[in-house]
């Protein structure tokens, strides 16, 4: 099963008996069999005819809205499974501070853990090693440490705060100059590299949210991210561990493999947008993207319950469901980390 993304601007997406098909003008771009399909991305202004509106909802095939510069708009999608038990539990969980705080901690724990990972892989791949780059390893041991010792989720909040301030520090050395990255920043992202990972980071909440809602949580009740409207904070706890290794290490990879270059991006006007991505630029990062998605990596529970090896995708759905026996049970829940 894999994701259909469409970026081409003004296109339709029809259907064509059990195909979907995409035109643009009098044009018919391309066309994929629907039983192929796990869920459909567009970027930007693209339209469905009404047919195929159907039967996606028939299909259970999800649909994502995202505007053209990569925020998320929406979601299409049919009707949600009834697993009523595990939402019950887990609105009971949420509301038991101490088990809250140990789930928010495991989220905290396993981001700064991949985080060091990735700063130390890379290093180990230079001939020399920058200053910072060692300096923020040093600074992610100690903020690591910290995490179990912090009493109330407001606290943690300022412990994940200060290492990843820590490890973005030492993130930017990764780079080449010509690339502008000092720091991480959004709304909006004012350099190609924040722009790739404010990008990044959407696709992953969008692969992520899929496996929350199949494994039956409720995306909006979180436990390390609290409430807020129309946020899906459990979405958001989930996606902490894997940020550093699909989203930062990917766009280290396409900023210094050649995959993406200074040229595919643009200054702009807007405010709201003052770096702009070439569609060429988006088309290879999303590819980029699927390819890293489809890399296997070993999981605990990766072969019926033993360690195997397993994709990021089934690897974050396989964390989905831990946290849910970990809710149903009163267990803890165990961050994916790296090497």
């Amino acid at each position: 099963m894999a994701t259909l993304y469409v970026l081409e601007q003004g296109a339709e997406i029809r259907c064509d008996g059990e195909r979907l098909a995409i035109w643009q003008t009098d044009q018919e771009l391309g066309n994929v069999p629907m039983a192929k399909l796990e869920d459909i991305v567009v970027m930007g202004n693209i339209g469905f005819s009404t047919p195929a509106i159907k039967r996606l909802l028939d299909q259970q095939i999800e649909v994502t809205f995202l505007t053209i510069h990569g925020r998320y708009h929406g979601r299409l999608i049919g009707e949600v499974t009834a697993h009523v038990a595990l939402r019950r539990n887990q609105y009971r969980r949420a509301d038991d501070e101490a088990w809250a705080l140990a789930m928010a901690q495991a989220c905290v724990s396993g981001k700064l853990r991949n985080c060091r990972a990735v700063l130390q892989r890379f290093a180990r791949n230079r001939q020399q090693v920058e200053k910072e780059v060692l300096e923020s390893i040093e600074a992610l041991e100690h903020f690591i440490d910290r995490v179990d010792r912090t009493t109330k989720i407001s606290s943690l909040v300022g412990v994940e705060g200060s290492g990843s301030a820590a490890y973005f520090g030492g993130l930017r050395s990764l780079f080449d100059s010509e690339w502008m990255f000092n720091n991480r920043n959004r709304r909006p992202p004012t350099d190609p590299v924040n722009v790739l990972l404010s990008l990044g980071y959407t696709l992953l909440v969008h692969k992520t949210l899929g496996a929350v809602q199949a494994v039956g949580f409720d995306p909006y009740q979180g436990f390390l991210h609290q409430l807020d409207y129309n946020r899906p904070s459990l979405v958001l706890d989930l996606i902490e561990e894997f940020r550093p290794i699909l989203v930062d290490a990917l766009v280290i990879r396409c900023c210094n493999d050649g995959r993406l270059t200074a040229n595919d991006f643009s200054a702009s006007d807007d405010p709201k947008h003052p770096i702009l991505l070439s569609n060429d630029g988006k088309k290879r990062f999303v590819a980029a993207f699927e390819e890293r998605m489809r890399t296997e990596v070993t999981h605990p529970d990766g072969a019926d319950g033993r360690p195997g090896k397993v994709s990021y995708w089934r690897c974050i759905e396989l964390q989905a469901r831990l946290l849910a026996r970990a809710i149903q049970t009163g267990t803890g829940y165990q961050a994916w980390t790296t090497r």
